[in-house]
């Protein structure tokens, strides 16, 4: 039986293998000084003993520096397996590689539920080290990032803390807590951390206004020349036409002003003054997955044009009704009709049939045009140059490898997609586990949160740090 699951989960559960895999179980026995010239061996990072602290404090204090400003999540492509790890560039040239893998020994137990004994490592590749370089050329960039601020090793150091003192992520399970689960937590916590102090509220204003001014300009053009679109030809048929069915002759049609300019009046001016859903001024140190997105951001701008639409609607028939009313019986509007009903007109509440028919007419137009900015503007802006200048408000600059996709979704893309093959093998719900997993990487993140904090620095005090690190949590 073990076989056959060993078979069925092979393509999922490579974070066990032993393929690729650094000398981690030397590099406590064997810590050499560090420098830029000189090959440095891999680290267990052992949060739970005495001299495990030790050998993490000695590894830190050794690195010729300890800054970064790049991030990369990365997948091994070589051999039969597919390991996951993340790698940070240094300020010195060279980079810190994190991986999690199951203990030799303990592997078998990997697909029990309570899991195994795991086993993190660090490893700082100097340029001296041709061979981990190879190999880590030999890996493929899944997602990648740039950070506004530098960041410091310590934070990571206090991630990994987090997932050793976390009560389930602790033990290495292959379905759950592996390598994914290792470098979605750590890709994670490294961008929000870089939130801490970052004011979404006019984030989200500085992206709406660019956005709003691209389509404004959109709809501009659109108005100067209806004729060559052919939305709005229809739009202009239906007023030559339309005008003769509720009784305006062509002499008082010429004196109107096209539906098409109210209607995109309002669109311009629901566009500039559209009240924001503002969430908190600052994110919530309890939220790691924020919850304003570019699809909440799509949802807000289609809302904006469909109220400046009827907006539209209404002000032409406002307009237009003492020409619509010329010769004519004013007439009520019907119990079993929308209509006008309600609406603050200057008939004493009355609209005759024709300003009826108009409203109606107008009401069709403005439904093709906002269908037409729905189905191609909007999504051409929020896929296109727009976008770099929206996912840089939203944390940090854009993924240098998916330009037109922030990580908090590619990282949840690739929590759905695992969790969801992990179903298909027979092992529980994967809403389930996806929502167990959310909860659990954000327990870290608030724990390292805390340990970052002075108040709660027990857990790494014996990093002892009272050098040049400045803390910005």
């Amino acid at each position: 039986m073990g076989d056959i699951l060993g078979l069925a989960l092979r393509p999922i559960v490579s974070c066990s293998a032993q393929a690729s895999r650094p000398l981690a179980s030397l590099a406590n026995s064997s810590l050499q000084k560090s420098s830029v010239d000189r090959i440095q061996l891999p680290i267990i990072l052992d949060f739970r003993s005495d001299e495990g602290k030790q050998d993490i404090r000695k590894w830190y204090y050794e690195q010729p520096t300890t800054w970064f400003t790049r991030v990369e999540h990365r997948k091994d492509t070589t051999g039969p397996f597919q390991h996951e790890f993340i790698v940070v560039y240094l300020e010195n040239s060279t980079v810190c590689r994190f991986d999690r893998r199951a203990r030799d020994d303990m592997r078998g137990y990997a697909l029990k539920d309570e899991g195994t004994i795991s086993e993190d490592s660090a490893h700082v590749i100097t340029l001296a080290d041709t061979k981990s370089r190879a190999q880590l050329d030999q890996s493929e960039v899944l997602f990648g990032f740039k950070l506004d601020w530098k960041q410091n090793l310590e934070f990571i150091l206090a991630v990994c803390c987090g997932i050793q003192s976390h009560p389930k992520a602790k033990s290495y399970s292959l379905l759950h807590y592996n390598c994914y689960f290792f470098s979605w937590t750590l890709v994670m916590t490294i961008k929000r951390k870089g939130l801490v102090h970052w004011n979404l509220a006019t984030a989200k204003k500085r992206v709406w206004k660019k956005v709003s001014e691209v389509l404004i300009e959109r709809i501009r053009e659109q108005q100067a020349i209806p004729s060559k679109t052919k939305g709005f030809a229809l739009g202009n048929r239906f007023i030559r036409v339309g005008w003769s069915i509720v009784g305006v002759d062509s002499r008082q049609a010429s004196l109107l002003p096209p539906v098409e300019s109210f209607i995109c009046g309002g669109m311009e001016e629901s566009l500039a003054n559209y009240n924001l859903k503002l969430i908190n001024e600052f994110l919530p140190k309890e939220e790691l997955f924020w919850s304003w997105s570019p699809s909440m951001l799509e949802e807000e701008v289609l809302a904006a044009l469909r109220r400046g639409a009827q907006q539209g609607v209404k002000r032409f028939t406002t307009a237009n009704a003492p020409s619509l009313r010329k010769g004519k019986l004013p007439a009520p509007i019907y119990s079993g009709s929308e209509g006008l009903r309600g609406k603050d007109v200057s008939n004493g509440g009355y609209v005759t049939p024709a300003e009826e028919r108009a409203r109606q007419k107008a009401q069709k137009v403005s439904e093709e045009i906002y269908k037409r900015f729905a189905s191609t503007q909007v999504p051409h802006i929020l896929k296109g140059g727009v976008t770099s200048n929206l996912l840089l408000a939203l944390g940090g600059r854009p993924c240098f490898v998916h330009r037109n996709i922030s990580l908090q979704e590619y990282v949840t893309k690739r929590m759905i997609d695992h969790f969801k093959q992990v179903e298909s093998y027979g092992f529980g719900k994967s809403d389930k586990m996806f929502e167990r997993a959310k909860v659990s990487m954000t327990e870290i993140w608030m724990s390292a949160w805390d340990m970052m904090d002075d108040r709660f620095r027990t857990k790494l005090s014996f990093l002892d740090f009272v050098h040049h690190y400045q803390r910005v949590i």
